[in-house]
């Protein structure tokens, strides 16, 4: 998006430019749900009651009452993280530079419009490994090694895990792998305890998805499969999931960070469909945004003393958790 000088030196204006700069288009974003908040902290509330089902009666008979079944509750407080990069630009960065593939200087707008874009780059990659961590059940920090939250602790439940396994040899009329494939669907439905949701999604490591999609008890389906994705050109269909057994089998190779994003061995189950999943977003530590709602990305630029340039800054404060974490679960891939 072109900037306007001077505008551009105005909160607002940076913020909602670094809004309009391209997403970075990642395999579990399109699931989030995102929502601004006006505090760096939200207060869940956990209700020890549950989805009954109604049976039929006869017209004018009392209704089954669930006096006592939704009263019980705790509240759990989650804070924001806050995740800030900044660059600089000084004369250096524009004088006696060509502007990329063009015979014209380079302008100051063009020199903070690219610097933009790569500061939300690397907070989009950083907002990716936190929905990844938020389907995981955990949420690290950068270094891979701080929690950030674990949503299991704190929503109270048990990590279901299980192993698949990949044997070698099998009876004609079996499908072992198949068969461990629904048992995992089937605990996962029962974690939904009825709650609507829309399907089955799972991303998993490289050699996980290479056992899954080279066994023979899997391969025929695959290959009809991949055989139908060449209308998709250059776009690495192994991003978009292949389905096998009702799930949509995602691979997540990428590392960010020196950290792979998933375990080379391991898959994550995870539902989808609406009120599953939430990215809740808090305002941008200035003044000038206190106490607003929170937007997905803040920009700033402040001028540096005698005219040297400026200091810009880009940040996005959020908060990513799942709402159902007692139905996710981890798969160990393991050669039987």
């Amino acid at each position: 998006m072109p900037l306007n000088w001077p505008d551009t030196f105005s909160v607002a204006e940076m913020t909602a430019a670094v809004n309009k700069l391209p997403l970075t288009v990642t395999p579990v974003s399109g699931m989030f749900e995102s929502r601004g908040i006006r505090t760096t902290h939200l207060s869940f509330d956990l209700r020890q009651g549950r989805i009954v089902l109604i049976a039929d009666q006869p017209r004018g008979s009392q209704p089954d009452y669930v006096t006592g079944q939704t009263e019980k509750r705790s509240v759990k407080v989650l804070t924001t993280a806050h995740l800030a990069q900044a660059d600089t630009l000084s004369p250096e960065d524009i004088q006696d530079v060509r502007e990329f593939g063009g015979e014209n200087l380079m302008s100051a707008e063009r020199a903070v419009n690219d610097k933009l874009l790569a500061l939300k780059r690397n907070l989009d990659m950083t907002l990716e490994f936190h929905r990844l961590g938020a389907v995981k059940g955990l949420v690290l920090d950068a270094d891979g090694s701080t929690v950030l939250h674990d949503i299991y602790k704190t929503f109270e439940v048990r990590q279901t895990k299980l192993d698949l396994k990949f044997p070698a040899t099998w009876q004609d009329n079996e499908n072992p792998v198949l068969t461990g494939i629904m048992a995992a669907k089937r605990k996962l439905e029962a974690a939904m305890g009825g709650s609507p949701f829309n399907g089955i999604g799972a991303i998993l490591g490289s050699n996980a998805y290479d056992m899954l999609t080279s066994h023979k008890l899997v391969r025929e389906a695959y290959n009809l499969w991949a055989a139908n994705q060449g209308g998709f050109g250059n776009d690495d269909y192994r991003r978009r999931g292949f389905v096998y057994g009702g799930i949509r089998w995602i691979e997540a190779s990428s590392v960010v960070g020196g950290r792979k994003l998933v375990d080379d061995d391991k898959a994550h189950l995870y539902p989808t469909g609406p009120g599953i999943w939430k990215m809740f977003h808090a305002p941008a530590d200035w003044m000038e945004s206190a106490n607003t709602l929170g937007r997905s990305y803040y920009a700033r630029m402040d001028a540096r003393e005698r005219g040297r340039g400026y200091d810009i800054e880009v940040q996005s404060n959020p908060l990513t958790i799942c709402m159902y974490p007692e139905a996710l679960i981890e798969l160990t891939f393991k050669a039987a």
